[in-house]
């Protein structure tokens, strides 16, 4: 299923040991998410059921007397049935996925950006009435609801169905089970198929990786101490993670179980990334629409962050492990056309049929400064050879 459920679900299946602690360095990452037509729904998915706008009803049913930024200031209710069973929506306006100095912007052809504002109230959280266990993020424009529903037995993808069904109104949402999703490596006829056998995921290039190789030929494998004797402290090192409020006790407390038992716990908690769309993610998953493309963004990050956030890091069953570990949104670039280039040159946004993986990362990471970010991230509608996602 190559939406954001795919992605998602693609994340907690194929990529579970993943340690983001560890990424001091920028990875560029590539990832292609396509859309697929009524005959080949069914491919992707068990089972699916469409819903229309006008089979939703939602209405405020607590505005604050004042405005204010407090997240339960204004509580909306959505309602509708789906898929055998009815959702009661509580929801309220968050902006936990978004990073304070946040910020999105357009870019043409020349290169030129222009600032793109959001209505923030649109990114909402929430529960299923009647779920003490249950978690909603949504997103609700127009009439038009992208969420993710987390039971514990289940969770429910709602996205806008124009990407899938081109029969249907832009209207219409599709409505479908993650056990539903059929994942291509779980699928025999998938190797030596199409994508050239178990698709992959995500391409990636981290930056400085020939830097980092070079000295670990100077100074050995054998982990030797630095030529004073002392290695640097890990807090001393810059980093681009937000910081979380530690006290210095804790702090002093922390120092000491990990040199007593080599055991982590973070203290800076949330990776900034920066998210590029090109001319192509614009056009197929955005609907030629920069607002659009940038809530379908924000939507699909927020539900990883969950995933990571809800994840316990742990080297060793012995180890009690930590958590918390999740990702903000700091700044989101969407190409509205392609990049016009002079002869000779190279962009990752350019006309052009086919890329190698890596020489288009390779590309896209001349073209930004990354220093105050953790993860880059390129979302392009290329299809890669050797089965890259």
């Amino acid at each position: 299923m190559k939406s954001a459920a795919r992605m998602v679900e693609n994340s907690r299946n194929r990529c579970p040991s993943v340690n983001l602690i560890a990424s001091g360095l920028i990875l560029l990452v590539c990832c292609v998410l396509q859309t697929t037509n009524a005959g080949q729904l069914h491919k992707n998915l068990k089972h699916y059921e469409t819903l229309h706008a006008d089979q939703l009803t939602h209405r405020i049913t607590k505005r604050g007397a004042k405005p204010s930024s407090h997240p339960f200031n204004t509580i909306k209710e959505v309602e509708f049935k789906v898929l055998g069973r009815n959702f009661r929506l509580i929801l309220h306006p968050h902006k936990d996925v978004l990073h304070s100095n946040f910020r999105a912007y357009s870019v043409d052809g020349s290169g030129a950006e222009s600032i793109v504002h959001l209505d923030h109230d649109n990114f909402l959280r929430g529960r299923v009435f009647g779920e003490v266990h249950s978690q909603v993020n949504a997103h609700l424009e127009n009439g038009i609801l992208t969420a993710s529903v987390f039971l514990p037995d289940e969770t429910y993808h709602i996205e806008p169905s124009w990407r899938h069904l081109d029969h249907l109104s832009d209207r219409h949402m599709i409505a479908y089970k993650a056990s539903d999703i059929k994942f291509s490596w779980d699928q025999v006829d998938a190797v030596g198929g199409e994508m050239g056998g178990v698709p992959k995921t995500c391409g990636y290039v981290k930056e400085g990786l020939e830097l980092e190789a070079n000295d670990d030929e100077d100074n050995g494998d054998d982990g030797d101490e630095e030529e004073d004797g002392e290695r640097p402290d890990p807090d001393d090192i810059p980093s681009v993670w937000t910081a979380a409020t530690v006290s210095a006790a804790e702090l002093k407390s922390r120092k000491k179980r990990q040199a007593d038992q080599y055991e982590y716990t973070p203290t800076k908690t949330r990776c900034p990334l920066l998210l590029v769309a090109d001319y192509r993610f614009f056009q197929e998953m955005g609907g030629s629409n920069t607002k659009t493309t940038i809530n379908y963004l924000i939507s699909l990050i927020d539900r990883v962050h969950k995933i990571y956030n809800d994840t316990i890091w742990q080297d060793r069953t012995d180890q009690e492990g930590f958590k918390g570990m999740g990702f903000v949104i700091k700044k989101i670039v969407v190409h509205s056309e392609p990049t016009r280039v002079r002869g000779g040159e190279a962009h990752y946004n350019m006309v052009r049929e086919k890329w190698d993986v890596r020489n288009l990362l390779e590309v896209f990471s001349r073209e930004y400064s990354h220093k105050d970010f953790c993860l880059a991230h390129l979302f392009t509608d290329l299809k890669f050879e050797g089965g890259i996602l």
